[in-house]
């Protein structure tokens, strides 16, 4: 135990020396920590906010406690503690704790002494500033506790939301230290012109500290993948207001798109005494998204999009804390897929946001409001102003995401309309460049006074024939309802599906219906995608299948454990952009091969597809498809190809859109 105790804290040294060069160290915290519940609120009386009675067990962090045996079903209170070391010569640096989630409620404690809360928000990353606290060259006591109990001051809302409540740190927990000044956040916001693909980025740069009023800054963007330097700019800068602003030319820019999500890194590093005090490094893309009428435009393309919703800490084993394997699964199968656009009921561990990047997924990020309350109190809105700032703060960088999500499922009557419309112009105040919608399943009956009707993009989860209506064939009734209302506007599907056992039929039932609702969706041209819900089986704690924590609801094309079903391969044809129209042999080596690219749902250009094949030696042959525009056909001759082989369409990427013959 010494000698392991010894070896972290030399680790912890030569982390420290490195921060010395680059003006930020970020020390994870992860790992093992102390755990126990506390069901009879025992803690608070006993003092464990000064360290965890000996009976306490070793778990894990990122944790929740709903995955252990015994506590898959607890709500209430549970108490963490971690011993950490800061050594000596970083007596004078700033030293903050971040905690990427904690559900839901967050009491923080170091070395006996309370020193924040941070309440209602359990998917939401916070700091704590432990500057003053800390003793440098001495064990220091962290000590959390954590409750989840169902909440009436807490969005979700009581028990009235449709996934799990898996409370504990499940995120990752890490210590950072940097000199003075500190950077709160760097958001850049890139203005392109997409006729010639030129862009300036506007940059906001806000400080820990309010009494610093200059700063110098040196500025290097590259394009992250080749590390070319695209600008370095040493910058002497004055607040304005809260924050500190500056405008960059980036010349030509290589655009963001889902079939292409190229990124650059914007790394500011700022200086105290010709000495890097902070440094901070994001990714970001370059692209445009804009509603013009009944359309939605991608860099200056009318596009429509097929997708997929994923519900988060669904896997038995991990619950809310996720591994980040799980979530390289989740961003693989969406490619797999021909996923391009997707949402989620709540906010995602920033790794998620990462791969939706670097992969090329849009993404509508929501704060986790669901059927209720129909009427928010004051301190409620309050509560969903800070989820929006907290998250918006996070998550501003990243070109997945293409629209904030209010509200999802809420049914208010006419009063209620007045909290959306305070809550989309809050959420325009932090960020004017994306939409903020607002998600309604009712849309055919409220029509033009829907709540869905005053987000930017109006939204439909239309659930005809199982949660409303007798039967899928009168989906087209139903959508002339809507239509009556829309006008010249756009609409998003962002929910349909089979909840199991709510509904009988299995996945059979499932494929028929999928089938013949992407079919109405793809005839209405004012429909810019859909979203269909969902990825995976889900957890839920209002589930009719199973128990404890595998409480679930069967509403996937995987189960929990990503297992495929049979509608996952249809799904995947479905939203293929490319169909084969016809494969001819020409000899036994030779193959025509005729393609469309489709011009309902998705539409969209095809750019640098590539069609693969093996040939009479097994090795791979490939060939770069023509640029396709919707609606555009091509035909191809593979030679020399394997007499018993097929062929695949591939992305630029290399994710396999579609296969021939057929892969199930």
């Amino acid at each position: 135990m010494k000698n392991r105790f010894c070896c972290s804290l030399l680790l912890l040294f030569c982390l420290y020396s490195t921060y010395a060069q680059q003006g930020r160290n970020t020390i994870s915290l992860n790992g093992s920590w102390r755990f126990i519940s506390d069901s009879t609120h025992t803690g608070q009386s006993a003092n464990w906010a000064a360290g965890l009675p000996a009976k306490a067990v070793t778990v894990q962090v990122p944790h929740t406690w709903n995955v252990m045996k015994g506590l898959e079903n607890y709500s209430g209170l549970a108490w963490y503690e971690k011993t950490f070391m800061v050594p000596a010569q970083n007596r004078n640096q700033q030293l903050r704790l971040k905690f990427d989630a904690v559900y839901h409620d967050a009491v923080i404690y170091l070395n006996g002494v309370q020193l924040a809360t941070h309440t209602n928000s359990g998917y939401t990353t916070f700091y704590v500033d432990v500057t003053k606290q800390v003793k440098p060259g001495s064990p220091n006591k962290l000590v959390v506790s954590v409750s989840n109990a169902f909440s009436e001051t807490n969005l979700p809302y009581k028990k009235k939301f449709d996934w799990c409540n898996d409370g504990g740190i499940i995120r990752d927990v890490s210590l950072q230290v940097t000199g003075k000044p500190s950077i709160r956040y760097v958001h850049l916001t890139p203005v392109i012109n997409c006729a010639d693909s030129t862009a300036k980025a506007h940059v906001q740069l806000k400080l820990w500290e309010d009494d610093i009023s200059t700063v110098k800054a040196v500025v290097r963007i590259n394009e992250k993948r080749s590390n070319k330097t695209v600008l370095t700019q040493t910058l002497s800068l004055t607040k304005s207001g809260d924050d500190f602003n500056t405008t960059l030319d980036l010349g030509k820019v290589h655009l963001w798109h889902f079939n292409d999500p190229f990124l650059y890194t914007i790394q500011v590093t700022l200086q105290q005494n010709n000495q890097p005090a902070d440094q901070v490094t994001h990714n970001f893309g370059c692209r445009s998204i804009e509603l013009r009428g009944s359309q939605l435009f991608l860099n200056n393309e009318a596009v429509r999009l097929p997708g997929l919703e994923y519900m988060p800490s669904s896997h038995p084993a991990y619950g809310s804390a996720e591994p980040r394997w799980v979530m390289d699964s989740v961003a693989r199968m969406f490619k797999d897929l021909n996923v391009t656009i997707s949402r989620f009921h709540w906010q995602v561990d920033e790794y998620m946001l990462d791969q939706l990047d670097e992969k090329g997924v849009l993404l509508q990020a929501e704060i986790p409001w669901w059927q209720q309350p129909e009427h928010l109190t004051p301190q409620l809105e309050a509560v969903a102003r800070q989820q929006f700032t907290e998250m918006i703060e996070r998550d501003y960088n990243h070109p997945c995401i293409f629209a904030w999500g209010i509200s999802n499922e809420v049914h208010g009557d006419s009063l209620a309309t007045e909290q959306y419309k305070r809550l989309k112009g809050f959420v325009k105040s932090l960020d004017t460049t994306r939409l903020a919608n607002v998600v309604s399943n009712i849309t055919f009956r409220l029509k033009q006074y829907d709540a869905s009707f005053i987000g930017d993009l109006p939204t439909w989860n239309e659930y005809i024939g199982t949660w409303f209506g007798k039967s899928t064939q009168e989906t087209p009734a139903y959508f002339a309802d809507v239509e009556s209302g829309i006008g010249d506007r756009a609409l998003l599907i962002t929910e349909n599906g089979l909840c199991e056992p709510r509904f009988a039929g299995g996945d059979l039932r499932r494929i028929e219906d999928m089938t013949y609702h992407y079919h109405e969706w793809a005839k209405r041209k004012y429909i810019v995608g859909c979203i269909y819900f969902c990825l995976n089986d889900y957890r839920t704690q209002m589930g009719e299948d199973g128990a404890d924590n595998y409480k679930a609801r069967i509403h996937g094309i995987t189960d929990m454990y990503f297992k495929k079903k049979s509608s996952y391969y249809v799904f995947k044809q479905l939203a293929s952009p490319i169909l084969i129209t016809n494969v001819k042999k020409l000899n036994d080596t030779t193959v025509q091969v005729m393609l469309q690219n489709k011009n309902d749902l998705p539409s969209y250009t095809v750019t640098d597809f590539i069609i693969t094949w093996p040939d009479a030696q097994n090795k791979i042959v490939q060939q770069k498809l023509p640029t396709l525009k919707p609606g555009e056909t091509a035909t191809v001759t593979l030679a020399g190809m394997n007499a018993r082989a097929g062929f695949d369409i591939c992305t630029p990427a290399g994710y396999r859109v579609i296969s021939y013959p057929f892969v199930y």
